[in-house]
């Protein structure tokens, strides 16, 4: 009798045991599949705002800041009808449009790929860091508003005022193209490695990454066909060590 009882108080209690242990197991088969899916669409983001930047800042560098330092150059070099003409058709204001936000990224999504990899949610956010500068491109729209605007009063200075002009003109282009090549490396050398390497992590074997590993192979296809654009290997660090740090 005692027996009897004491079976129909654990069959119930196993049953709820059992039933219990299996809600809390598919709670943390969801939870776990749902934070997977957040890590896969963060490292989606982070390569796509890659590939964008990447792609911008090669159209702006090769087709407006290349071209106007090379323009620049003639024109002091002794080529007065490219300056008149340059002059004439405002082509010395440039860059107008400022840098484009990219700060959508959820902040929980990235908390969760910092739980595996903090080093590389820091290297995106460095990324958007460097990539938003807007310095030297507000400077340039000042400078020209103040000193190339106006044709006559360009006209009316004397020769060694207009080349003082656009030296100063040639040296903020030569610190927007930094910026540039400071991308393109970034990009190159340090976001795109460490993303790529993330994707291909075993923890993403169930999961769905043709659309990262796409755009991964789009990043490296733009860098590949545009090789000339890029600084040579080794760039960050001869920066780095050049300058005064490389006097010292």
């Amino acid at each position: 009798m005692e027996f009897l009882m004491n079976e129909k108080l654990y069959l119930p209690l196993l049953a709820t045991l059992g039933a219990s242990f299996a809600v809390i197991g598919f709670q943390a088969i969801n939870r776990y599949e749902k934070e997977q899916k957040q890590k896969v669409y963060a490292v989606n983001y982070m390569l796509d705002v890659a590939f964008r930047i990447l792609s911008s800042t090669l159209v702006v560098k090769n087709h407006t800041i290349v071209p106007h330092i090379e323009a620049t150059k003639q024109i002091l070099k002794g080529n007065p009808e490219l300056l008149e003409k340059m002059l004439l058709t405002d082509e010395f204001d440039i860059l107008k449009a400022p840098p484009m936000d990219y700060s959508h990224l959820p902040n929980e999504y990235k908390v969760l790929v910092g739980y595996d990899n903090i080093e590389l949610v820091q290297m995106f956010d460095t990324f958007l860091y460097v990539s938003s500068a807007d310095e030297n491109r507000a400077h340039l729209l000042d400078f020209v508003k103040t000193h190339l605007k106006k044709v006559s009063e360009f006209k009316s200075k004397n020769k060694e005022e207009k080349e003082d002009v656009l030296n100063t003109y040639w040296d903020i282009l030569e610190s927007l193209d930094h910026e540039s090549r400071r991308i393109l490396v970034f990009v190159r050398d340090i976001l795109l490695p460490n993303l790529s390497k993330y994707i291909k992590e075993n923890q993403f074997i169930l999961f769905r990454t043709s659309t990262a590993k796409s755009k991964v192979s789009s990043i490296t296809s733009l860098i590949e066909s545009n090789q000339d654009s890029f600084p040579e290997e080794g760039y960050t660090e001869k920066v780095r060590k050049g300058g005064i740090q490389g006097a010292l």
